[in-house]
């Protein structure tokens, strides 16, 4: 399944232009001279690799080289719009290839060849190009007129009248060089508008790849909810047989057991009801583990800082020394609590079970401007841990479907050799 780039978010919208000024004016000139050498070395690369379709391999080359390139220049062409207008045009979503490792590589590639936003790109590069060095280059030619063509007309004028040359009167000459003068300084100064007005019509996202990115996110949520519904079912059956049922059949038996003793041997029939009641207990905290794991009541009761203090200090004492930096100014919907608080858990659990650690740190902080909360929680273990598609591996991936499911990302970094870090971004807004 194709699925739409994580980081996207509902595009701002676009501002007012700023297109009068020193910067756009020194923007425009900049392009136009930079242009003059650039215009050509992704053009080459494209006549190159539409010439080299015959030749698999040269075609190929050319085809990756132009993709890295025109990907590179939509973000420097995206951070001078922002700093030279401040229109906040946001970044049309990006369609991720959902395989890894080589063929993730090959497939983005063609998903990016077949996408509008790399070829709206691609076009809004070349027009601002050609209009910079049309718009810079006619105010570049009026400048030259008007310091050129007083000073001919005035040598002219002096001239020997039997060499025959001819120009424009000397009055005539200096009007038509303060008309040009005035009409390089006008270009100059509101050219720019229409650079403003190309990077508003072609970087934008469209309305309807907007629409298609907020379709397939919320099917990639809905997903994210039934599969993590699924996972979740599942745990709570694996927990409930392996955990508290054989515990529940240990009791009966033992009550059972301790029943055919009481007449004939008082002693024995006490010893097993002594065990009887040990195993009670020890069912009574299983069954609180499965609790926990389906809504922890602290959770409700005193917030996601308790909740999470609780969940900190238990892997503390399970031998992996454990900070916690919270950062919640107020409650947050019950569903991100939750999110937030289980994405902790079971990442501190795997620390403790998997990554032979000797600290771990978790963060949580809400970044109230975009209203998402970041978890971020590290380990300085053995590293190596992945979302897999393994049956008997759905602790991250649990995760994975549960933040998804919350329309939030999720994010491993686990080299080898350590160390790990999961991240998870939940939109919070009310």
């Amino acid at each position: 399944m194709i699925e739409p780039a994580p980081d996207i978010a509902t595009p701002p919208p676009v501002g007012r232009a700023s297109t009068l000024g020193v910067v756009p004016t020194a923007s425009m000139i900049t392009g136009a001279a930079i242009a003059t050498v650039w215009f050509w070395i992704p053009l080459t690369l494209l006549i190159i690799g539409i010439s080299s379709i015959p030749s698999v391999i040269g075609f190929v080359l050319a085809a990756v080289v132009f993709t890295y390139l025109m990907r590179g220049v939509e973000r420097v062409e995206r951070v001078r719009s922002e700093a030279v207008f401040g229109m906040g045009i946001g970044v049309p979503p990006r369609r991720l290839s959902p395989h890894s490792g080589f063929q993730r590589w090959a497939h983005q590639i063609l998903l990016d060849l077949g996408s509008s936003r790399f070829w709206k790109a691609t076009a809004h590069h070349y027009l601002r190009m050609t209009y910079d060095i049309l718009a810079t280059g006619l105010a570049a030619a009026l400048l030259v007129f008007a310091f050129l063509a007083p000073a001919a007309a005035i040598a002219i004028g002096n001239s020997d009248a039997d060499a025959g040359l001819s120009f424009l009167p000397t009055p005539v000459a200096f009007l038509l060089a303060v008309v040009a003068i005035a009409a390089a300084g006008l270009l100059l100064v509101y050219a720019p508008a229409l650079d403003a007005t190309i990077d508003r019509w072609l970087l934008t996202p469209s309305p309807t790849a907007h629409l298609q990115y907020q379709v397939s996110a919320l099917a990639d949520a809905r997903q994210g909810a039934v599969t993590s519904a699924q996972t979740e079912r599942h745990r709570i059956e694996r927990d409930l047989h392996d955990g508290v049922q054989p515990r529940l059949v240990s009791l009966a038996m033992t009550i059972g057991l301790a029943q055919t003793k009481l007449d004939s041997d008082l002693p024995a029939a006490k010893a097993l009801i002594a065990e009887a009641h040990d195993e009670a207990k020890s069912a009574l905290v299983e069954l609180r583990n499965v609790v926990r794991g389906i809504a922890p009541t602290i959770l409700a009761d005193r917030g996601l800082d308790a909740a999470l203090s609780a969940v900190v200090q238990r892997a503390s004492t399970s031998g992996v020394p454990t900070t916690l930096s919270v950062y919640l100014p107020r409650r947050l919907p019950d569903e991100v609590e939750a999110c937030a608080y289980f994405v902790v858990a079971e990442a501190l659990t795997n620390v403790t079970r998997h990554a032979s650690a000797h600290q771990a740190a978790v963060t949580v902080r809400l970044d109230e401007t975009a209203q998402q909360l970041h978890v971020t929680v590290f380990d300085d273990g053995c590293g190596g841990a992945q979302i897999t598609g393994d049956e008997n591996a759905t602790g991250l991936r649990g995760l994975d479907e549960r933040v998804r499911a919350a329309r939030g990302t999720f994010t491993v970094s686990s080299p080898v050799t350590g160390p790990t870090i999961i991240t998870a971004v939940l939109p919070c807004g009310s």
